[in-house]
């Protein structure tokens, strides 16, 4: 597990329980009761059930317990949630439940394989109560490492505050010899049943209100989940949503369980409603209404009627919205073309490694006077279209300029999708989205007409592109802010449909930030899909990185990349393989055939070490294994990359401490340069897809925060005016960028093409074969070092930061390289 971004701890997340939960309509004959009180099979009776729809009783034919249930909680439940035993970071996990034993301790027994777990303590079923390392409640995770496959017993006693085990603490936990026997399933209770109804539901019994009583207690609402996937109420056409024309507007939205849908229209976005339009259901459940009229620049939500409830919610295939994301609006996109709109897409390659990504918020870019954009642009999408921009009183260049002169092939932009209106007034990374298909208001000049924030995107879009840059959006489909209740769009139109939910009805939390949308559901899967075609098409997008993407599903991931690349071939497609705290469905190794390429945190440990702590990596002269660097360096890592397109190659990126910033803890002063160039040549002399991130050639620091998503603009800016001090820094990354550019040795996505010479402890001579041959000849000590090189005449191409030897000049038959340099020389 690692942070991303906006990442609250997860451990400190609560899972709030609800007085009267909701009861799940999960099949035609299906309905889904999680009880307070435990039962057993034989307890669970139909008699013990009450079932009532439309104001009818409905016969239930026989009650089944589900063994894959959600959580049995109660308040004095005790659990190991972590990555001891699935499913993972879940704190009302059977799996990880302790016992109370006689003398008021918690044990648990468990068979572990070899490796390194971590995991909390948590009581009550939830993360309110938890408890890490010391017993510092919210504290960082315990970790275990077991170096050989055995038994090992935990021991929680909350009247000493310590939680030990009997691999590390041996003389005061014994160490167990058998597992415990299994409850025989006759007494084995449950929390968690199915009731199997005498007769099929039909999708005309979806907008009845129903509830079921357990044991005579309170009513617990139905609502209608897992049997929204059914075929017949999936629909399959890609026109939800409004579709404009000048005469009319036809909306479209797919709300099935509802009994009545209308539309409520406004003259602004903050005006009464002027007028009620209700809609028809169609099939699939779809509703529809065409309204006649030109209603550009409309606003509109829809209200979605069920008995004794109405809900309201802004529209979220729309693609304008009000400031506040509560109302949506309609809009003429042809409209919203800037003159000269689409220019030629940048990048045409079909080879990902071909691409060099340089990541950076498109605020934190120009939003310092010393980028020279007019102050009315500055964090603005049109200050990135600014060009002759200088730092002030010198022939600097910055902003859109600096990026294309810099050499990388892609600008990735932190998320600009319309996020939590609670937070656009201030500083965020954007790692909370609120509606997909609509950009983000902040960061537009003209926040208030609909169609302007869009026009203005695609002004920043072409400019770049006009730069032969392509532009990848940072995307979050994991999560949505708010996750439930009337804030979301999601949660009004199908409540609970979209998220993923244990059968109590708690939203879990797998991202780390409340909530986690559920993408085998086909029409969830069908939403994220059509908007990344909709940011593909409209706004000619060159690639897509997905925050958390070890949340979805493989199958997911490759449906999804087959569209957008059914829109553009060379789309660049990447993502996280790991989760805020929830199992990983989508791990290192599980991205093969996906089309989706993701980061390789094994060459960032490698070269970075320890992520914010001290512990040094190869770039700061750390001791490193040499079959995995070597392996590292060609785009393999294991058996887990099919080729080296998909390993995306990274030391830093906006999470964590800055390069600079980590180096700083383990480097001298006076090294500090030289381990920040040779680490980030590192990057981009490796086979895969080389990622950088942004301002690290330009001094680029933030203070030592590691989580700055909402630190504000004195840690986040580009303070351009340091450029003058770092340029030959600057330089030395634009001869690297070059050179990778102009060799497809490096770029190769094959698995051969690399050999290596004689090493010597953290020294390694590296030919890459290609046209015309280069070697590469790394020092990752803190001294210098001499290397000899393979028979042959060589020249340099580009010298090591510290070396002052010039382009082409000639070596002999050893070299001697300063500490923490790369050499690269070139065949004569």
């Amino acid at each position: 597990m690692r942070p991303t971004s906006i990442l609250i701890l997860f451990a400190l997340l609560t899972s709030a329980a609800r007085a009267e939960p909701p009861v799940f309509l999960d099949g035609w004959d299906s309905v889904t009761v999680w009880v307070p009180e435990a039962m057993t099979p034989a307890e669970a009776t139909p008699e013990k059930f009450a079932f009532t729809l439309a104001g009818k009783p409905i016969a239930i034919a026989k009650v089944e317990p589900r063994e894959s249930a959600a959580p049995r909680i109660s308040a004095d439940m005790v659990t190991l949630p972590g990555t001891l035993a699935g499913p993972h970071w879940e704190p009302a996990s059977p799996a990880v439940t302790m016992t109370r034993s006689s003398n008021g301790t918690y044990q648990l027994v468990l068979q572990l394989a070899p490796g390194t777990y971590e995991y909390k303590l948590a009581r009550g079923g939830t993360w309110a109560q938890n408890w890490g390392r010391d017993f510092v409640p919210g504290g960082p995770n315990f970790r275990l490492n077991v170096p050989s496959e055995q038994l090992v017993r935990f021991e929680a006693d909350f009247t000493k505050n310590s939680l030990r085990n009997s691999l590390e603490h041996p003389s005061e936990v014994a160490k167990p010899t058998e597992l415990p026997a299994p409850t025989p399933a006759t007494t084995q209770k449950f929390q968690s049943f199915r009731l199997v109804l005498a007769k099929p539901l039909t999708a005309g019994h979806l907008p009845d209100e129903g509830w079921v009583q357990v044991s005579g207690g309170p009513r617990r609402p139905l609502v209608a989940r897992e049997v929204l996937n059914h075929p017949s109420l999936t629909y399959t056409k890609t026109d939800l949503g409004p579709t404009y024309t000048p005469k009319a507007t036809t909306f479209k939205v797919w709300s099935p369980a509802s009994a009545s849908v209308r539309l409520q229209f406004y003259s602004n976005a903050t005006s009464p409603s002027q007028r009620f339009v209700t809609m028809a259901r169609g099939a699939g459940g779809v509703w529809h209404a065409t309204v006649k009229g030109n209603l550009v620049n409309r606003y509109y939500r829809y209200e979605f009627r069920r008995p004794g409830e109405s809900r309201f919610a802004a529209d979220i295939y729309a693609k304008a919205a009000s400031p506040d994301s509560s109302r949506s609006a309609v809009v003429d996109l042809k409209s919203t073309n800037p003159p000269g709109w689409p220019v030629a897409r940048p990048f045409t390659s079909t080879n990902p490694t071909d691409a060099i990504l340089y990541e950076a918020h498109l605020r934190d870019l120009t939003i310092d006077p010393s980028s020279g954009v007019p102050a009315h642009l500055r964090g603005k999408y049109l200050g990135l279209t600014k060009t002759g921009t200088r730092v002030p009183g010198t022939k600097l260049s910055t902003g859109l300029d600096y990026l294309a002169e810099l050499g990388a092939t892609h600008i990735h932009l932190l998320p600009f999708q319309d996020f939590n209106p609670a937070h656009s007034a201030g500083y965020n990374w954007g790692y909370e989205t609120t509606l997909f298909n609509v950009p983000e208001e902040q960061y537009a000049v003209d926040k208030t007409a609909p169609g302007a924030r869009i026009r203005e995107v695609k002004q920043m879009v072409m400019m770049f592109q006009r730069k032969k840059l392509g532009v990848v959006l940072d995307v979050v489909y994991n999560h949505s802010v708010p996750s439930e209740g009337p804030g979301s769009a999601f949660w009004q139109a199908a409540p609970y449909y979209y998220f993923r939910t244990n059968d109590r009805g708690d939203v879990l939390n797998e991202s780390g930030v409340g909530n986690a949308l559920h993408d085998e559901r086909p029409m969830v899967r069908k939403f994220i899909r059509e908007s990344l075609v909709f940011w593909a098409k409209e706004y000619r997008l060159d690639g897509f990185r997905f925050d958390l993407v070890g949340m979805f599903t493989p199958e997911s991931a490759k449906d999804w990349s087959a569209a957008i690349r059914a829109v553009n071939p060379a789309a660049v497609i990447y993502g996280e393989p790991w989760t805020g705290g929830g199992p990983t469905r989508l791990g290192i190794g599980q991205q093969k055939g996906t089309g989706m390429s993701v980061f390789n945190d094994r060459f960032r440990n490698l070269w970075r070490g320890e992520l914010d702590g001290d512990s040094s990596g190869f770039g700061a002269g750390g001791t490193v294994d040499v079959a995995t660097f070597r392996d590292l360096l060609q785009g393999r890592s294991g058996s887990e990359f099919a080729s080296p397109a998909e390993s995306v190659n990274y030391v830093s990126a906006h999470d964590n401490l800055t390069l600079r910033d980590r180096l700083a803890k383990t480097v001298p002063a006076a090294m500090l340069e030289s381990a920040v160039t040779f680490s980030t040549a590192g990057v981009l002399l490796s086979r895969g897809i080389p990622f950088l991130e942004g301002g690290v050639e330009m001094g680029r620091v933030k203070g030592g925060n590691h989580n700055s998503y909402n630190a504000g603009d004195p840690v986040n800016r580009y303070d351009w005016s340091k450029r003058a001090a770092f340029l030959r820094t600057t330089e030395y990354i634009q001869r690297l960028i070059a050179l990778r550019r102009g060799h497809a040795g490096l770029r190769s996505s094959g698995a051969t093409g690399m050999t290596f010479g004689a090493s010597s402890p953290g020294v390694e001579v590296v030919r890459v074969a290609g046209e015309p041959n280069l070697v590469l000849v790394f020092n990752g000590t803190r001294q210098a070092a001499s290397a000899t090189l393979p028979a042959g005449g060589w020249r340099v191409a580009v010298a090591g930061f510290d070396m002052r030897s010039p382009v082409g000049a000639r070596v002999g038959a050893s070299v001697t390289v300063p500490p923490l340099n790369v050499l690269v020389l070139r065949a004569e």
